[in-house]
């Protein structure tokens, strides 16, 4: 039985040890992809007070035409790579809101771009709960 107990216990260190390993690789690659999401009320106030921001509409272009957020430019969330995000945006410092419908597509378009590189976005929902005039 004693043999059995440390093939057990050796076999339970192993496996916590391992499975401790790939909670710190998680963790890090957690933290190296972030971006920060804000309700639009917010988002729009992050906005004012840096006006070297850019806010960004990532919905179609078709829904960008219909009406968007005074001043935001369309890069969109189907169509962003290193090349058309360079295009739009080629300062990867700068502070970068993003905007869709609801909220799900800009949610994804942070996560690209911070994958790219872009080191300030901040996700700030949908333009379904933007109450001021569009452009």
């Amino acid at each position: 039985m004693s043999i059995i107990k440390r093939t057990l216990t050796l076999v339970l260190i192993s496996f916590a040890m391992a499975a401790s390993c790939c909670a710190m690789t998680r963790k890090k690659e957690g933290t190296a992809v972030s971006y920060k999401s804000v309700p639009m009320a917010e988002g729009l106030e992050i906005a004012r007070a840096n006006p070297d921001s850019v806010i960004v509409d990532v919905r179609r272009e078709d829904e960008y035409s219909a009406g968007h957020i005074p001043g935001a430019v369309l890069l969109t969330m189907e169509t962003i790579s290193a090349e058309s995000a360079a295009a739009v945006l080629p300062d990867k410092n700068q502070l970068i809101l993003l905007y869709c419908r609801s909220g799900r597509r800009s949610k994804i378009a942070a996560k690209s771009l911070v994958d790219l590189g872009y080191t300030n976005v901040i996700e700030f929902g949908g333009i379904l709960d933007y109450t001021g005039t569009l452009e």
